[in-house]
């Protein structure tokens, strides 16, 4: 949770830390596939705001 919250905020950078605790938890291949979810939902957050997208 705490990489989620870190890579979202725009402002700030992903703490060393952060991301060793995320490595040791999860294999490398995992973890790119978690930082490109991450990404991909934030991606698709700021589309939906930037463009008033609302659910139907």
């Amino acid at each position: 949770m705490a990489l989620t919250e870190e890579a979202t905020l725009i402002s700030n950078h992903v703490k060393d830390e952060t991301y060793q605790q995320a490595a040791k938890v999860l294999e490398e291949k995992y973890l790119a596939q978690v930082i490109l979810a991450i990404i991909t939902i934030n991606a698709w957050n700021r589309i939906g705001i930037t463009t008033n997208l609302m659910p139907a």
